[in-house]
């Protein structure tokens, strides 16, 4: 269940006042802009170590400490490598564009994005925990290892062919602004040796992004990866021929009761199969009474079932059955879609 950021236990105001104002002191000022020209040079792997150990970074607590930084309005075009390895951008800001970066064990907690895109960026072991995210957007970036968005919230945040191979999401919220495009079948950037997209977990990604679209409010989002989780699950995850037939069932019938219309067309079907059968026996225009009659138990022309045999009485049997069973299905199903929403 996500938490408002503010309220988290690990949330401190202080540390956050702390380690932003650092950076806007005579000494912060002089750091910040050594740091900064860094990373627009590509940064690199343990890229403030030699510095740390010489002594020359100040305030900073080690050498992967970065807490609090502003980097705002840059665009940088990263060399291939480990540009942000270990490094902490706790209460940390973002704004601009970072193209083919790769994180590596890198924590944003607490760090807030606004108006900023990751290009074709790498993401390995990489913690965002109480991060917001506003106008952001991940296109063709891939989250390869171990990452998680825990107690995030994603304000118009797009996601662009990029790859997830396990659920990434965990009591995060999203508003109707979020999407999240085509998921990419492997690495793009950097393929990794039999790294693929693995169909079984499909169902768990739809399943973290479908609740953090309900934390949002955003309903009509969150019944369609609703569907999709369920969609997934039956295919790829259900055990037993008897329950994935079952959930197929549910799936063509209603869409596991989120999508009554499948179960109008449904309803459609089967009228027209036993209309079919009357007709053939006494006239279409008879016969399309009497299955009407049946379907919904009004019972027009039943002196017609005097003619009958028991074939054709046990047909007009099942579809008074079938037609009492469709109605209610509908009903409910047309419920649940509108009032979950209030």
């Amino acid at each position: 269940m996500f938490i408002p950021i503010r309220s988290l236990p690990q949330y401190n105001e202080q540390s956050n006042l702390k380690y932003r104002d650092r950076w806007y002191t005579e000494e912060g000022t002089q750091l910040y802009n050594y740091i900064l020209n860094k990373i627009r040079s590509g940064a690199g792997q343990r890229f403030l170590l030699g510095d740390y150990e010489d002594k020359k970074l100040g305030f900073l607590e080690s050498e992967s400490d970065l807490k609090g930084i502003h980097i705002g309005g840059e665009t940088i075009d990263f060399p291939r490598g480990d540009n942000f390895d270990g490094i902490d951008f706790s209460y940390a800001s973002f704004s601009g564009v970072f193209t083919n970066a790769i994180f590596l064990s890198t924590k944003f907690n607490f760090t807030k994005f606004f108006n900023f895109e990751f290009i074709k960026c790498t993401f390995l072991y990489v913690h965002f925990y109480g991060a917001s995210f506003e106008k952001v957007k991940f296109s063709n970036c891939d989250f390869v290892e171990r990452n998680d968005f825990i107690n995030c919230d994603l304000k118009d945040v797009g996601f662009q062919n990029s790859f997830f191979p396990t659920s990434l999401f965990s009591d995060c919220k999203f508003d109707i602004l979020t999407t999240f495009g085509n998921f990419a079948g492997e690495p793009q950037i950097a393929p990794v040796g039999g790294l693929v997209l693995n169909k079984t977990e499909l169902a768990n990604i739809y399943k973290g992004i479908k609740e953090g679209y309900f934390a949002g409010a955003a309903h009509e989002q969150a019944r369609q990866y609703f569907y999709k989780e369920k969609h997934y699950f039956t295919r790829y995850n259900s055990k037993g021929v008897r329950n994935k037939i079952f959930g197929l069932c549910l799936d063509l019938i209603s869409g596991y009761g989120v999508r009554p219309w499948r179960v109008l067309f449904s309803m459609l079907m089967v009228f027209a199969i036993f209309s079919l059968v009357f007709c053939s026996r006494i006239g279409f225009s008879n016969g399309l009474l009497l299955s009407a009659g049946a379907f919904f138990t009004f019972g027009a022309n039943t002196s017609y079932l005097q003619c009958f045999g028991n074939f054709f009485r046990l047909m007009y049997i099942l579809e008074s059955f079938l037609g009492v069973s469709f109605m209610a299905l509908f009903i409910t199903v047309l419920a649940n879609v509108w009032f979950r929403e209030k």
